[in-house]
């Protein structure tokens, strides 16, 4: 039975610690490209743009 990469990857606290600061940053990351996307689009509805 092999052993599982992912279990492996996060016994280590500093890599879990990496991980979840990248994972956090993709999510903002991802809202702030949402809302200036919407923006754009209600805007470009508006005739503004």
């Amino acid at each position: 039975m092999t052993k599982d990469p992912i279990k492996e990857y996060l016994k280590d606290p500093d890599k879990r610690a990496k991980l979840f600061l990248l994972i956090t940053g993709g999510m903002i990351l991802s809202t702030v490209l949402i809302v200036i996307g919407t923006l754009i689009f209600i805007l470009m509805l508006l005739g503004i743009i």
